[in-house]
């Protein structure tokens, strides 16, 4: 496992716990989540680098109704938002039945931007386009082998 940054914990970090009350095979996720103490419905679409994505964000007793629809398909993490250029790189440290597992996103405006982005030597390897990893596989079916 790569070293995490020695400052990790100067970083603003959210509390995190997110369940799939949906996922299709074309790639349609319908998912609720806590983050701190905001509560969101988010439905994605498509695959790859570039997805279509709407969030709302809902109170704590739609949260709560909704929730047991995503037993067996849940996630905890700790989000941390870590400046980097021109960049936040959001690094979510997993816990719970993926304690351990460590995975870093940079959202970016343009292609050319992405193409563009230095990372840093701690950020590891590259993981855009390897499914195991997206939130919805980690939730269905754990840290990849």
């Amino acid at each position: 496992m790569r070293e995490l940054p020695d400052d990790l914990e100067e970083h603003v970090s959210h509390e995190i716990v997110q369940g799939y009350v949906a996922v299709t095979p074309d790639g349609v996720e319908v998912r609720v989540r806590r983050k701190g103490e905001k509560y969101f419905l988010t439905v994605k679409s498509g695959e790859g680098a570039i997805r279509d994505e709407e969030e709302f964000e809902i109170d704590k007793t739609e949260f709560d109704r909704l929730w047991p629809f995503t037993n067996g398909k849940r996630i905890e993490k700790t989000r941390y938002e870590i400046p980097h250029r021109n960049h936040v790189i959001e690094l979510d440290v997993y816990s719970g039945s993926l304690a351990g597992l460590t995975v870093a996103e940079v959202e970016f405006k343009t292609e050319e931007d992405s193409a563009q982005f230095k990372a840093p030597p701690w950020l590891g390897r590259e993981i855009t386009e390897d499914e195991r990893y997206k939130n919805k596989n980690l939730a269905l079916m754990g840290i990849p082998v």
